[in-house]
């Protein structure tokens, strides 16, 4: 017992420091001021106006979840209770609103027969964002699967 709680001692020991010695002398990638806090980036402003305003955003990718044309500023926050999305884009109103209808997938008949929006689609801008004009932070070769138009 004595030489297993010896041997595991030492083990411990020999692994610590060579643990040490091992990282010795390497910096973090963003050097010794690691402590200071960042800045907030530029606030710009989105690319789209009014809603309805402006022509929907072409798409890049099948899959890829429709742009937000128009700004969301001075739109409320999205809650449970509250989802302004819904008030032009829902079953209810888009072809009044002229707006896109929100897809199906999002939707669900309630007790009452109704369409609403299902609950696990209810936080729309997680999906869908508006965009600003702004230089890309990286240069890229991406190329959708869209057919040219």
């Amino acid at each position: 017992m004595k030489t297993t709680t010896l041997t595991l001692t030492a083990l411990a020991v020999a692994a610590a420091l060579f643990g040490c010695a091992q990282f010795a002398g390497i910096q973090t990638l963003r050097g010794a001021d690691a402590a200071v806090a960042d800045l907030p980036g530029e606030t710009r402003a989105y690319a789209g106006k009014r809603p309805g305003s402006q022509q929907p955003i072409a798409r890049t990718y099948r899959e890829q979840p429709p742009l937000v044309p128009h700004a969301i500023d001075n739109f409320d926050e999205i809650t449970v209770t509250d989802n302004q999305c819904v008030e032009c884009h829902g079953p209810a109103n888009y072809a009044k609103k002229n707006a896109p209808k929100m897809a199906d997938g999002h939707l669900a008949r309630s007790a009452a027969g109704e369409l609403v929006l299902r609950m696990e689609r209810y936080q729309c801008n997680s999906c869908h964002v508006p965009q600003v004009d702004a230089k890309p932070l990286v240069t890229s070769t991406f190329v959708g699967n869209l057919p040219a138009k």
